[in-house]
C-alpha cells in the first residue's frame, strides 16, 4: 500500500492548505444517532430517510472512550455553524450538524436556494430530467474554455480521437452504447473501461472523449479506451441498472473484442462513475465466489472480464457519508443520488461499494473468505485535495475498508490544489492528475510484465473434482 502526496508546482510545499484543511475536518460528517443534529436530517417523519443503526462489533462495544470522544468533538465543531431549517417560517438559526469551515459561494449559493425553493419543486427538477438537461448543457457550453488550458494539442487530439471512434450499442436504449478509441497504426493490446461521472444523472461519452488521449494520441499507442454509456437517472431509477448496464458494456467487448480482453484491462471512472465501476467489480467478484462454489472447473474457467487495474478519480464511495455531504451544500433534494441509491440510510450503506464488499467477508462465511482475492490486483484511489463537490476523505475511508478486506495493493494517490472537474480535465488535456496516474498504471504495468503481479484466475479458486 502506498499514499502518495502530489504537488503540481512545490513538491517541498505541505499538501495541506487551508481549503483542504477545512475540508479534512468534515467527516465523519454524519452526526451521532440520537442527536438533535441528527434529527434535523432525518425527523422521525421522513419516511424517505428511516433510520436503522447498525450493530457495533465487540471492539467497538469496548472502546466506548473513544466513541463519546468522537461524539464531543463532532458536536463541537457542529455547533460553531449555524443554518437555515426549510421547515421552520420564522428561519430561526439553528447548529449546522456538518459544514466545512470555508464555503465556497457556490455553497453559500446552493444552501440559500434550498432555503426558498419547495421542496416539490426541487424533486421535479431531479425526477422529470431537467437536471440533466441543465446540466449537460452547461458541460457544453464550458468545453471550449477547457480546452483553453491547451487549445493546439486538445482540438488535435479530440479531431483525431473523433476520426478513429468506433460506436456501439450494446442494448436497446440509445444511452446504452459504447465509444471506443483505438489507433489503426499498430497492434493493441490492452484495454481502458471508463465510466463518466454525472452525479448518477447526467454526462455523455463524448464529454469524456479526450479520456483516451493519453492512451491512444502517444508515442506508443497500444491500448484501446472503452467511454461507456449508459442510462442515468430518472432513465435509470437505480444505482442496480447503472451497473448492470456497465456489466451488459463489459460483455460486449469480451464478446466483440475478445483480443482487447486478453491483456491488462484498467477499469476507471470519474465522481459517481468511479462509484459505479467500484460497484461493478464487487458484484464481478461476488458472481465468481458463487460460480466458485456451484460450477465446476472447467466450467470457472471461462473467458471473463478479468480486471487487472481499478483507477478512481475522485469518488464518491461512502453514501450515507456523502448525502451528509450534500445535505451540508443544501442540494440533497436536487441531487440524483438519493432516489438512485434508495432513500433510506440502510440502501445508502447496501450502494457504497466497499461496505457491500465488507458485508460479504463478515457474513458470508469461510466459503466467501477469498472474495477479496477477486478484486482487481491493483487499485489506485485518486483525489484532488481541494475537491469541495466529494471531500477527498471520502479516498482515505473508502481505502481503509478495502484494505482490510484483503486488497493489499490500494493505494492513495493525492493532488495538491486540485478540485473535482480538475481531476478529469487534467486526465484529459494534461497536468499532475494525468502524470500521476499515467506514472502508476506504466509502474503496474510494468510489474505486471515482470510476472510481479498477475491477474485474478477463476481457475485457482474453483472446487476441486476430488
Amino acid at each position: 500500500m502506498k499514499v502518495f502526496a502530489f504537488h503540481p508546482e512545490r513538491p517541498e510545499q505541505p499538501l495541506l492548505t487551508k481549503k483542504s484543511f477545512s475540508l479534512a475536518l468534515s467527516p465523519p460528517r454524519a452526526p451521532p444517532l440520537g442527536t438533535a443534529h441528527r434529527s434535523l436530517l432525518a425527523s422521525a417523519d421522513d419516511e424517505n430517510l428511516s433510520e436503522k443503526p447498525f450493530v457495533l462489533s465487540a471492539s467497538e462495544q469496548q472502546d466506548v472512550r473513544t466513541t463519546q470522544a468522537l461524539a464531543r468533538l463532532q458536536q463541537h465543531l457542529f455547533d460553531q455553524h449555524t443554518f437555515l431549517r426549510k421547515d421552520d417560517r420564522r428561519r430561526r438559526r439553528l447548529p449546522h450538524p456538518h459544514l466545512t469551515l470555508v464555503p465556497t459561494p457556490g455553497d453559500r449559493l446552493t444552501r440559500y436556494l434550498s432555503t426558498i425553493l419547495p421542496l416539490r419543486l426541487q424533486n421535479y427538477t431531479r425526477d422529470s430530467g431537467l437536471f440533466r438537461c441543465i446540466v449537460d448543457h452547461l458541460v457544453q457550453a464550458s468545453a471550449p474554455l477547457m480546452a483553453l488550458t491547451a487549445p493546439s494539442s486538445a482540438l488535435r487530439d479530440f479531431l483525431y480521437l473523433t476520426s478513429v471512434m468506433r460506436k456501439h450499442a450494446y442494448g436497446d436504449h440509445p444511452m446504452q452504447f459504447i465509444e471506443l478509441y483505438m489507433s489503426s497504426e499498430r497492434p493493441v493490446r490492452n484495454l481502458v473501461f471508463f465510466v463518466h461521472g454525472g452525479a448518477w444523472g447526467s454526462g455523455m461519452p463524448w464529454f469524456y472523449r479526450l479520456m483516451a488521449a493519453p492512451f491512444v494520441c502517444c508515442d506508443r499507442p497500444d491500448t484501446a479506451v472503452a467511454v461507456i454509456g449508459y442510462r442515468t437517472y430518472p432513465s435509470s431509477p437505480t444505482v442496480d441498472e447503472q451497473v448492470e448496464d456497465c456489466q451488459l458494456a463489459a460483455n460486449y467487448l469480451l464478446q466483440e473484442y475478445p483480443d482487447l480482453c486478453q491483456g491488462i484491462i484498467t477499469v476507471m471512472g470519474h465522481s459517481s462513475g468511479a462509484h459505479v465501476a467500484l460497484l461493478m467489480l464487487v458484484e464481478q467478484a461476488k458472481e465468481w465466489m458463487r460460480k466458485r462454489k456451484s460450477a465446476a472447473r472447467e466450467e470457472a474457467a471461462v473467458a471473463s472480464f478479468n480486471v487487472t487495474n481499478f483507477v478512481g478519480l475522485s469518488g464518491p464511495y461512502d453514501i450515507s457519508h456523502h448525502f451528509d455531504y450534500e445535505a451540508s451544500r443544501g442540494v440533497e433534494e436536487l441531487s440524483p443520488m438519493k432516489p438512485v441509491c434508495g432513500y433510506s440510510r440502510e440502501a445508502f450503506r447496501r450502494n457504497s461499494p466497499h461496505l457491500r464488499l465488507q458485508h460479504f467477508l463478515v457474513n458470508g462465511g469461510n466459503e466467501e473468505s477469498l472474495i477479496g482475492q477477486c478484486m482487481p490486483p491493483n487499485m489506485a484511489l485518486v483525489h484532488g485535495m481541494e475537491d469541495d463537490t466529494v471531500p477527498f476523505t471520502a479516498t482515505g475511508e473508502a481505502a481503509r475498508v478495502l484494505r482490510s478486506c484483503g486488497i493489499t495493493s490500494c493505494d492513495e494517490l493525492y493532488v495538491a490544489r486540485t478540485g473535482h472537474q480538475d481531476v478529469v480535465v487534467q486526465m484529459m488535456v494534461g497536468g499532475p492528475t494525468q502524470e500521476v496516474v499515467m506514472s502508476w498504471i506504466r509502474e503496474k504495468e510494468e510489474a505486471s510484465n515482470e510476472g510481479m503481479s498477475t491477474k485474478f484466475d477463476p481457475t485457482l479458486f474453483a472446487p476441486s473434482k476430488l
